[in-house]
């Protein structure tokens, strides 16, 4: 075995002479470019194509990558990715400039139109999944209910595994800036009651998608709108409100209980409010810029 020494590697990366990445008998979890892949993916990418190889284990593995990390996590950066990487800095996504604090981006994560609903993430998440469950959530430690729950990152109550003060997700843990890159982020929950208090929203149907039209209040920009889909959410396997009411998820934790992150709640006959909703959930994101 060939032992692999590159700058800013934590831990060296045992490997075979054959050029390929090949773990040795620990089981451990892969992550290429952001993204979870399986052993055999992992062993097959040729060592010129890679340029930085990561081990992290112990706690930050489960910190970082959930209690399915067994301690062990691979994070593989190739060079592709690194270019890739900075060329999505430089994507330029739509946005209306609702004379608020920040502009709302036209479509969802995952969305290629304002009526998709693009795709669904747990929250803190940046992959979306089969199934959304407290099992498989990455930063789940144990339990088997929502009232007995540990969690391993985001809380301030040790009742529930961890008190680390951390109330916002972090970039790292941000799917709308690992996405899209540069300025773009989940809005947090003082940015959606301000889009709640002025805006007038509309419950209307576009190529038919229900959802609302959310038009700016704004002197000046009265003229100006964004579309929400009414998206629904994943919980387990089921689609749950698809069609009938809009969920999306803020960059903020809920006060009121650790499980909870807050989320922009829509539903017809004018109820738009500030809402929470489990943290395994799916919900679909609507990044917001400065």
């Amino acid at each position: 075995m060939l032992t692999i020494l590159l700058s800013m590697f934590l831990a060296a990366v045992p490997i075979t002479v054959d050029t390929e990445v090949q773990a040795d008998t620990v089981d451990y979890i892969f992550y290429v470019d952001g993204e979870r892949v399986e052993s055999e993916t992992a062993r097959a990418i040729k060592l010129a194509d890679i340029k930085t190889i990561t081990t992290i284990k112990g706690n930050a593995a489960v910190e970082n990558y959930g209690a399915e990390a067994g301690n062990s996590v691979i994070v593989i950066k190739t060079k592709k990715g690194a270019k890739d990487s900075k060329k999505k800095e430089k994507t330029t996504h739509e946005y209306v400039d609702l004379g608020l604090s920040v502009k709302w981006a036209t479509c969802n994560v995952g969305a290629d139109k304002p009526e998709d609903y693009g795709d669904y993430y747990a929250w803190g998440e940046v992959m979306p999944k089969v199934g959304y469950t407290w099992m498989n959530y990455r930063f789940f430690k144990e339990g088997t209910s929502n009232n007995d729950v540990t969690l391993s990152k985001y809380s301030s109550d040790m009742g529930f595994g961890v008190n680390n003060r951390k109330n916002k997700l972090v970039a790292e843990d941000d799917v709308a800036h690992v996405k899209w890159g540069g300025n773009w982020r989940m809005p947090t929950r003082k940015e959606i009651d301000e889009l709640r208090n002025n805006c007038t929203w509309t419950w209307t149907i576009i190529d038919g998608v229900a959802g609302y039209k959310v038009t700016s209040n704004k002197k000046g920009y009265k003229d100006r709108s964004i579309f929400l889909p009414a998206a629904g959410y994943k919980d387990i396997g089921k689609d749950v409100d698809v069609g009938l009411a809009g969920h999306y998820w803020t960059s903020s934790l809920s006060f009121l209980v650790t499980t909870c992150a807050d989320i922009l709640y829509c539903f017809p006959n004018s109820r738009v409010t500030s809402a929470t909703a489990y943290r395994y959930y799916g919900l679909p994101v609507r990044p917001v810029c400065p």
